[in-house]
C-alpha cells in the first residue's frame, strides 16, 4: 500500500496512516455497512454509474440510508482519482452505519470513505496459468448486498490457502455452485456459456462479459449443479480486479484439459479490446 496516497475519510483528505473511523461506529462494532469496489483504466473509472447503483441497492437491502447524492459521491470519487497519480487503480467506497450510543442501533450520520490503491498492468502470465479453486458449504447472509460482513468469505479464503488454492466457490444446500468469495462464476459446456442468475451478487464485470458473449455464444443464466462441473469444458471467474480469470481446477477435479480454454481466451481478448478502445 502506498502510504502517500490521498484518501477521503469522513470529509477529510488523509494519508492511509491518518485514516480514522470511530470505534463506536456500528461498521466496526457490528459489521453494519455497505461498500463498493471498482477500478480505473488510464485514470478513468470503469462503469462508475453502475457501481453507484449497486451501492445504493446494497444499502437499501440492509436498511442503511445514504445521506449523499449520487452526484456528490461521483464527484468525490473523481476527485480522489485526480488527487492521486495512479494510471490504474482500485477504488473502495465505504458507507458505515454510523456511531451508536447502545453499540447496536446507529444514532449518528454514516461516515463516507473513498480509498484508492494502485493496480499494475494486466498479468497475462497469471491468466495463462489459471486459478485453482475449492468448494465450500459455508453459507452467506444477504448475498445480494455488498457489505463488509466478510466472516464467511475470510474463513473460506483461509481454507483455500491451506489447500493451495486461490479462492473458494460457495455451494448452497441444494448443491448449486453460486460464486467465489469476490467473483462471479461461469462455465462453458461446448459453446454454451452458463452462469448462476440467483443467489449471487451480480458483478459489474459479470454483466459486461455477458454483453460481450451475447454476440458469440448461447447464454444460460441458471443454477449450476456441483455434479455438473465434471461436464464443463471451461470455467472462469470475473471481477473488477481480476477481469476474466480462467479456472483450471476445482477441488480435485480438473476442468476440461486443466488449461485455460479457447472460448475463455476469446472473451478475454474481447474484453481487452473494449478497454483499449475506451468503450465503457
Amino acid at each position: 500500500m502506498d502510504k502517500q496516497a490521498l484518501w477521503y475519510v469522513g470529509g477529510q483528505w488523509v494519508h492511509p496512516d491518518g485514516a480514522v473511523i470511530s470505534i463506536n461506529d456500528v461498521a466496526v462494532l457490528r459489521g453494519y455497512s455497505a461498500f463498493e469496489a471498482l477500478r480505473t483504466y488510464n485514470r478513468r473509472p470503469f462503469h462508475l454509474d453502475k457501481h453507484l447503483t449497486r451501492l445504493y441497492r446494497s444499502a437499501e437491502l440492509i436498511e442503511l440510508e445514504i445521506p449523499w447524492s449520487r452526484e456528490s459521491l461521483a464527484a468525490i470519487i473523481r476527485e480522489v482519482i485526480e488527487r492521486n497519480t495512479y494510471k490504474h487503480a482500485a477504488i473502495r467506497i465505504l458507507v458505515t452505519g454510523g456511531e451508536s450510543e447502545d453499540s447496536i442501533l446507529p444514532t449518528r450520520k454514516p461516515t463516507l470513505a473513498v480509498l484508492i490503491t494502485a493496480l499494475g498492468e494486466r498479468d497475462m502470465e497469471r491468466f495463462a496459468q489459471g486459478y485453482r479453486l475449492i468448494t465450500t458449504r459455508l453459507q452467506r447472509t444477504e448475498p445480494d448486498a455488498k457489505t463488509t460482513n466478510y466472516v464467511v468469505a475470510i474463513r473460506a479464503l483461509k481454507e483455500a490457502a491451506r489447500r493451495n488454492a486461490s479462492d473458494a466457490l460457495y455451494v448452497d444446500e441444494q448443491g448449486h455452485v453460486l460464486e467465489a468469495t469476490r467473483s462471479n462464476f461461469f462455465i462453458f459446456r461446448g459453446d454454451t456459456l452458463i452462469t448462476p442468475g440467483a443467489g449471487v451478487l451480480k458483478g459489474i464485470t459479470r454483466n459486461v462479459v455477458l454483453d460481450l458473449a451475447m454476440e458469440r455464444f448461447p447464454i444460460e443464466e441458471r443454477p449450476i449443479l456441483l455434479d455438473e462441473l465434471a461436464l464443463a469444458d471451461e470455467a472462469f471467474i470475473t471481477s473488477s480486479s481480476k477481469e476474466i480469470m480462467p479456472v483450471v481446477q476445482i477441488d480435485e477435479l480438473k476442468i476440461g484439459k486443466g488449461l485455460p480454454g479457447r472460448r475463455t481466451y476469446e472473451l478475454e481478448q474481447r474484453f481487452i479490446e473494449m478497454i483499449e478502445q475506451g468503450d465503457f
